[in-house]
């Protein structure tokens, strides 16, 4: 894993880690989506392998139930039960860095690019997301200061679990991601929830030399 260096604050050595949101039930998919091989990997592989290049440390959001075949360290919900905020809150706790990228596990076609114009955009900021459109931001795709998980607490006492309800207690900002941008897609935050979204994949998607 290789550190992220050079930011518009300073040019410092910063670490960072990678939180892969891997849990949820799959309703829709009707079996664990991660474990569903598209080319030579894993769902889950496509996402965690953007993190792997960018992160000094990679958290793994799941449950003991989870049939993932990962090396890294997973990381149960201390609330069940309550969708991503759970995931999110316990992993910026057990984070060992400041800063922090959120990403989810069915999100395959998000980029190193993307990932790193955030870093660089983050300033000083609690939560910085991408959008593709505007009041649309993708909140499951992002940059996390550790020091959100005490906003994030106060949501899961008082039984508010939408993960938007964060921006609006935090020092937050959205970036529009437009096609001048050279990581830019149609489909960036294609998020695979059914069989039928595999087929908006770009043709020969996974068919990529595997290096792991």
């Amino acid at each position: 894993m290789r550190r992220f260096s050079g930011t518009l604050m300073d040019d410092s050595e910063i670490k960072i880690t990678g939180i892969l949101l891997a849990g949820g039930m799959s309703r829709r998919m009707g079996r664990e989506k991660g474990v569903l091989k598209i080319g030579k990997r894993y769902l889950f592989q496509y996402p965690l392998k953007v993190l792997e290049t960018i992160c000094d440390e990679i958290l793994i959001s799941t449950c003991n139930d989870s049939s993932l075949p990962v090396r890294y360290t997973t990381v149960c919900d201390e609330v069940r039960g309550i969708g991503p905020l759970g995931g999110i809150y316990t992993c910026l706790k057990r984070s060992s860095n400041d800063l922090n990228i959120i990403l989810s596990y069915d999100l395959p076609l998000v980029n190193e690019g993307l990932l790193r114009y955030l870093i660089r955009e983050r300033g000083s900021f609690d939560i910085v997301l991408p959008s593709l459109q505007e009041n649309r931001m993708e909140p499951l795709c992002g940059i996390y200061q550790k020091r959100v998980a005490a906003k994030l607490k106060d949501l899961i006492d008082t039984k508010e679990y939408a993960v938007y309800r964060a921006l609006q207690l935090t020092k937050s900002r959205t970036l529009l991601i437009n096609d001048q941008m050279p990581f830019w897609h149609p489909d960036l935050f294609l998020n695979i929830n059914h069989v039928d979204d595999l087929k908006r994949l770009p043709s020969g998607f996974g068919g990529e030399k595997d290096e792991s």
